[in-house]
């Protein structure tokens, strides 16, 4: 007998409800054993799951109930080895569903298939068991388990991965399945159900229900499952698997969705007169989309007049110098702009000198020309006044 016992899988959530249902499952086994006889087949008549019928109630109660101490026991100590990493991964109220629901659906299939049955039934948590060691074998296939190998009355203990341990103990269900099988049809008795054929058909339904837990995202594994191993994709870096993210089809449309989201949000800053909320999405769209956010030629000069009217002239000069590095189409009147701001509510006229030297005066408007001569006299004999301002070359 091969018995889990640890792992070093991760375990997010402390198992309590793996605990409280080995403790009850015994419980339930001892109280049985100490009651009179005919109540005992009282309850295996009623509660048990019994072929030839159709009983929902018997498709939770039977999971509950065992034939021997063997049975309890060994059914008991596999589901801690197993239970803590699936409630590890998901939670005590998850687990909970996640047992009972693998119980009733199994007993709900086999007493369907069963229903013309003459006699016969079956009681245990032995199918959901093997339901559980399907998922972990999905969720957890290179997560190592401690175990304890019994031979007579030897034990030794070896770690096993737990796809390994799932493989092993699904092979020997599905060798032993045909032996029983092939054994009875030779002395002329046709079986359509043994204990093997249950814990396969568990495993099937377990296995079933943790590839849809993963596909849906109500697990995470962080790509330690089946799926992400055989891929490799565990031993990528984070790094790795964020670009890998960013390329997929999923990855690209998320981006362009977020991409839209803050680009309208954008919009209706600009639009509601809230030019320093604008601003700041429109940083943040520099940072995380890189050179693919552009602002529209007009969505640059609303904001530039956006962030004037609110007065926030250093925020207002570095959006006029993106937009001269930028945009063409109202440069030079940008440029005017901002040497106007430069020198009369900044207080710069040295920069303003700078920023008027790369602008051809040819290119503006009568009325403009006229600002510009203006400012070229005001800026030169205020920076002579003021030799000491320091300048940038890249307004």
């Amino acid at each position: 007998m091969l018995i889990p016992y640890n792992t070093d899988a991760p375990i997010y959530h402390w198992p309590y409800a793996t605990l409280g249902t080995i403790i009850l499952n015994v419980f339930i086994y001892f109280q049985m054993l100490f009651l009179p006889e005919a109540q005992q087949e009282l309850i295996y008549e009623h509660l048990i799951l019994q072929y030839g019928t159709w009983n929902p109630i018997q498709w939770l109660t039977s999971n509950y109930l065992h034939v021997g101490f063997l049975h309890v026991l060994g059914n008991m100590v596999v589901l801690w080895g197993i239970g803590i990493i699936i409630e590890g991964k998901v939670g005590w109220w998850a687990f909970l569903l996640i047992y009972n629901g693998l119980g009733i659906f199994q007993c709900g299939i086999e007493q369907t298939l069963m229903i013309f049955a003459q006699e016969g039934g079956s009681l245990g948590a032995s199918a959901i068991i093997y339901g559980l060691i399907a998922m972990a074998m999905v969720w957890a296939p290179r997560n190592e388990l401690n175990c304890v190998l019994f031979i007579g009355w030897r034990a030794i203990s070896l770690d096993l991965p737990v796809a390994g341990y799932a493989g092993f103990s699904l092979a020997v269900e599905f060798v032993m399945g045909i032996i029983t099988i092939s054994v009875l049809s030779s002395m002329g008795m046709f079986v359509a159900m043994t204990s093997q054929v249950l814990h396969l058909m568990g495993a099937a339904s377990g296995f079933g229900l943790a590839v849809l837990m993963l596909k849906r995202k109500w697990v995470d594994c962080e790509n330690w499952d089946m799926f992400n191993v055989w891929k490799e994709r565990h031993l990528k870096t984070r790094e790795e698997l964020a670009e890998e993210a960013l390329t997929s089809e999923e990855g690209k449309a998320k981006l362009a969705a977020h991409f839209e989201t803050m680009h309208g949000q954008f919009r209706n800053f600009l639009a509601a007169g809230e030019a320093a909320a604008a601003l700041s999405v429109h940083r943040r769209g520099k940072i995380q989309f890189g050179p693919n956010w552009q602002l529209t030629e007009e969505e640059h000069v609303h904001l530039i007049g956006g962030l004037r009217k609110a007065q926030k002239w250093d925020d207002a000069v570095l959006v006029m110098t993106e937009y001269l590095r930028t945009q063409t189409a109202r440069a030079p009147v940008v440029r005017l702009a901002l040497a106007q701001l430069l020198l009369e509510q900044l207080k710069r006229p040295r920069q303003a000198v700078k920023v008027l030297a790369k602008l051809d005066p040819q290119s503006l408007a009568p009325a403009q020309q006229g600002l510009y001569a203006k400012l070229s006299q005001r800026a030169q004999q205020e920076a002579e006044e003021n030799p000491f301002e320091a300048v940038s070359d890249d307004i």
